[in-house]
């Protein structure tokens, strides 16, 4: 996409001719510099202090570089905001104490160019710090214009298209990622003070292992074999373990292969550690003492809010097993089932888990995959504070050590903002038990279960030689930057997210059905209309809504309408590409809360209230205009948006039938 989509303002809301005037003007300027013998591009550069060293250096001479983010003035005088990583400051350029040929160049200047500045410091009438240039150097010349500061970058994923543009206009944005950078240092710096070894395994692996997800798969041509980029590197430290290290650790990155939503990205951060001669409450201390460490190092406390609510990692946390933290958060005892129906049927009857889910359900051939699934569906999403979640059931646990039930392992999860953390373990060192566990998951794929753990043949060869008693650990480090720094989708700490390629469409041909279209699945509509009305009223607020979603956004022309023809030759015109799913709601309230988080996303929509029923529309208007928006009777809500991020909060609703 041009600048021209990222630009809002009048200033840069131009036709695509319009950039490129802009861009000529600036290559006009380049060639004049050039003609006067200065090269617009050197090599060498004159930087004695940063910004914010400068800013320190009141009344001394300094020598700072930046890029130009504003300009002001005219004839004798001009004041330039500079700006480097670390800090911003104006630059004062008058004509009678700066260089006269570097006075010069002033009309050659343009917002974003990047220039070298000589000069005292000190405050200007106004009081504000300034460097008093003597002397000035042109460093780059940009050929194009940055997008207005306050508006040119609304459109929240090219923001993290344009990353680059996004850390020069946002400095929440810079910030997060500078946080990042510590968060990591911090647990480095733990882990190494207390003697871990930092090590490097393996990123093509000829087994994927170490977690339940689907690879990515690559082919080397010499070796005449297919790899798989590594879900996890937790099979390559046990080796390590198995040959003689007693504590090994790794920051790398993993790659998953599945879907994209606020909490996952298929290439991540892990953070895993293998320590020998220690179990997993062990494992819970330290991992509760990582996170302490590195808030206190990031921070400066162990208390921060998150996305508004108030949190605190000091330990210790809470603490439950898993079938105590499903009676505590659904009141379902799940040691009583005593079949794997009763257990699927008590399931079933658990308020709030999304229809669709059932069909996983279905396939689950064990009372300890149904256990696990009502945790994740019903309780995983309220653990807000930070919470050890431990004991899972053997059937989904399959490199984890039995507990004294040996229905259970001696597994713990970390969970904050209702998302996991990372996923830990006392290691299986019997080898004996190990292959039976792999053929097991064998089983469980044959089911249909496509995330099953993989046989690793060599890694059973390795433990049959000797694998002491052994806790293994693991942190997903952009969870917890987003924790430490309010970030609310994961694609805010990572600095380029994974992103569907954009198409080139510069020679687009002028109709859909000779482009490649969109992934269907990839976007979708969602209408929520209320069940407990008459039907008349719910097919009116849903014309309503779906007439104004289509027509009233500027997004209408991301929603893919396509002309479809039958056999006869006959047209249907605008039919979408994408999926229309429209579900119930019982309540009004139901609606408003859906409201709410589509704002707070910046998810477009429209809704439907009884205010918008009788009458004319100037009477309409004029009776929600007098109404409160508490007091406003919602019919429904139509959205439109990307799949994965209307799930999270529309998955509650079942299907309107």
């Amino acid at each position: 996409m041009s600048v021209v989509a990222l630009a809002k303002t009048d200033v840069y809301n131009r036709t695509m001719a319009t950039i490129d005037e802009l861009k000529k003007i600036r290559i006009e300027k380049l060639e004049a510099l050039r003609k006067q013998g200065i090269d617009p591009y050197p090599s060498v550069v004159r930087r004695d202090q940063t910004i914010s060293q400068a800013l320190e250096m009141d009344a001394k001479q300094v020598a700072v570089t930046g890029r130009i983010l504003g300009m002001r003035g005219h004839g004798k005088i001009y004041f330039v905001d500079l700006a480097d990583e670390s800090g911003r400051i104006q630059v004062v350029l008058k004509a009678d104490a700066c260089s006269q040929d570097s006075f010069a160049l002033i009309p050659q200047l343009d917002i974003a160019d990047f220039i070298a500045v000589q000069g005292v410091v000190g405050k200007t009438q106004a009081g504000e710090a300034s460097v008093f240039a003597d002397d000035f150097q042109m460093l780059t010349k940009t050929l194009l214009p940055l997008p207005d500061q306050w508006h040119g970058l609304k459109d929240v994923e090219e923001r993290y298209r344009k990353r680059y543009l996004d850390t020069i206009l946002n400095e929440d944005v810079r910030h997060r990622l500078q946080k990042r950078s510590r968060i990591i240092d911090s647990v480095r710096d733990f882990l190494t003070d207390r003697d871990f070894l930092e090590v490097e395994t393996p990123t093509l692996q000829p087994v994927y292992g170490g977690g339940f997800a689907r690879p990515f798969s690559t082919h080397h041509n010499e070796l005449a074999a297919d790899f798989y980029l590594r879900i996890s590197d937790e099979m390559y430290l046990k080796r390590l373990i198995v040959g003689g290290f007693d504590k090994v650790f790794e920051i790398t990155k993993v790659f998953r292969n599945e879907g994209v939503d606020h909490d996952h990205n298929p290439e991540f951060t892990m953070f895993e550690a293998q320590i020998a001669y220690e179990d997993y409450s062990y494992g819970m201390d330290i991992i509760e003492e990582i996170i302490e460490y590195s808030a206190l190092q990031t921070l400066g406390t162990t208390k921060f809010t998150y996305q508004g609510v108030k949190m605190d990692v000091k330990r210790p946390w809470s603490r439950y097993k898993v079938v105590e933290a499903i009676k505590e958060f659904t009141g379902v005892d799940v040691l009583t089932w005593k079949t794997l129906a009763e257990a699927k049927a008590a399931i079933q009857k658990v308020e709030g888990i999304v229809e669709d889910k059932f069909k996983e359900l279905k396939k689950m051939q064990h009372i300890g995959q149904c256990i696990a699934f009502l945790f994740e569906e019903a309780v995983e999403e309220k653990l807000i504070q930070p919470t050890i979640i431990y004991d899972y059931p053997i059937e989904i646990s399959p490199l984890a050590k039995k507990c004294e039930d040996p229905r259970f392992t001696q597994r713990f999860e970390m969970f904050a903002f209702g998302s996991e953390l990372g996923n830990n373990y006392t290691e299986l060192n019997d080898p004996i038990d190990l292959r039976k566990r792999f053929v097991d998951e064998k089983e469980r794929e044959k089911a249909g279960f496509a995330e099953a753990h993989q046989t690793d043949y060599d890694y059973l060869e390795a433990i049959e030689h000797g694998f002491p008693p052994t806790c293994g650990i693991a942190i997903g480090i952009d969870r917890l930057v987003m924790l430490l720094t309010d970030a609310k989708s994961i694609k805010e700490v990572i600095p380029f997210p994974t992103l569907r390629p954009q198409k080139n469409t510069e020679h687009m041909p002028a109709t859909m059905n000779q482009v490649a279209l969109p992934d269907e699945k990839s976007m979708r509509f969602i209408a929520i209309v209320r069940n407990d009305i008459e039907a008349g009223r719910r097919m009116n607020a849903l014309g309503h809504m779906t007439a104004g979603l289509a027509g009233g956004f500027e997004k209408a022309k991301e929603m893919c309408f396509l002309q479809y023809s039958d056999k006869d030759n006959g047209i249907h015109p605008n039919i979408s590409h994408f999926p229309f799913i429209v579900l119930k709601a019982d309540n009004s309230s139901q609606i408003r809360k859906v409201r709410e988080e589509a704002q707070k996303r910046g998810i477009i929509f429209t809704d439907f209230t009884s205010t918008m029923t009788v009458g004319t529309s100037a009477e309409q208007q004029t009776r929600t205009r007098e109404t409160a928006e508490s007091e406003l009777d919602y019919f429904g809500i139509c959205l439109f948006g990307k799949t994965d991020e209307l799930r999270e909060f529309t998955k509650k609703f079942s299907l309107f039938k």
